[in-house]
């Protein structure tokens, strides 16, 4: 066995053992939540209907029409060109309703920092602070922290 560097402790070491090990706990729970997370939303469904409830619709968590129910008053009211455009409307509501159901899932598995409206944008999410050593904070200094339970 190789010998320790001098600012490295028995101590230390198994800290750092004990960080390793609770980053590896960390990064299962992170994968099991995802999967969760993908069966759950792949589940999701979006729904919307008018008013009179005389037209409804389902959509799935991408938006695909997954059921139409038209009551045969609509056709008494709605002429094709309104009834089409009502369901379009109808459909982009239920898919927003299903955008949310999703965006809650994920702020449930990726965790409260996790932003779902930044991701849904495009954008970056904010940086985290990190418990690992960085180049700008010698090792020792790290340790030292480790120890304090400053990290």
């Amino acid at each position: 066995m190789s010998e320790l560097p001098t600012f490295a402790t028995a101590q230390s070491v198994a800290q750092l053992k004990a960080l390793y090990s609770q980053l590896l706990d960390e990064a299962d729970d992170v994968k099991a939540r995802v999967t969760d997370f993908k069966q759950r939303s792949a589940a999701v469904e979006g729904r919307a209907r008018t008013p009179e409830d005389d037209i409804r619709v389902t959509v799935g968590p991408h938006g695909d029409l997954r059921t139409l129910e038209i009551d045969p008053r609509a056709y008494r009211k709605l002429g094709p060109t309104e009834l089409a455009q009502e369901i379009v409307e109808l459909c982009e509501r239920a898919h927003r309703d299903a955008g949310e159901k999703v965006g809650d899932l994920m702020k449930s598995a990726l965790g409260r920092d996790f932003d779902v409206e930044a991701y849904l944008r495009g954008d970056a999410q904010p940086p985290r602070p990190s418990r690992l050593p960085s180049s700008d904070l010698d090792l020792g200094d790290w340790l030292d922290r480790l120890k304090e339970g400053n990290l």
